[in-house]
């Protein structure tokens, strides 16, 4: 699999919160974005893992991941993005 790129990540969070492009930042927390709730982080997870090809429901530190520099170190602790 290719590597998969920080705006690539950052478009399917925004996509999974139905916001529009340009929304979501590198630095974007959960308590910025009104859609980041509970149900808004299962669909983050969910776009994710369709993003990386089922590779991220086994983290459970995911679930916890409630703003892009997270989900960006948790992929990286991961090998998934550098």
């Amino acid at each position: 699999m290719s590597q998969i790129s920080q705006v690539q990540i950052i478009a399917a969070v925004e996509e999974a919160l139905e916001l529009t492009s340009g929304t979501i930042k590198e630095n974007t927390v959960a308590e910025e974005v009104e859609n980041w709730d509970s149900l808004g982080q299962l669909s983050v997870l969910v776009a994710l893992d369709k993003l990386y090809d089922g590779k991220i429901a086994s983290m459970t530190e995911m679930a916890e991941a409630d703003s892009i520099p997270k989900i960006l170190e948790i992929l990286k602790q991961h090998n998934l993005y550098q």
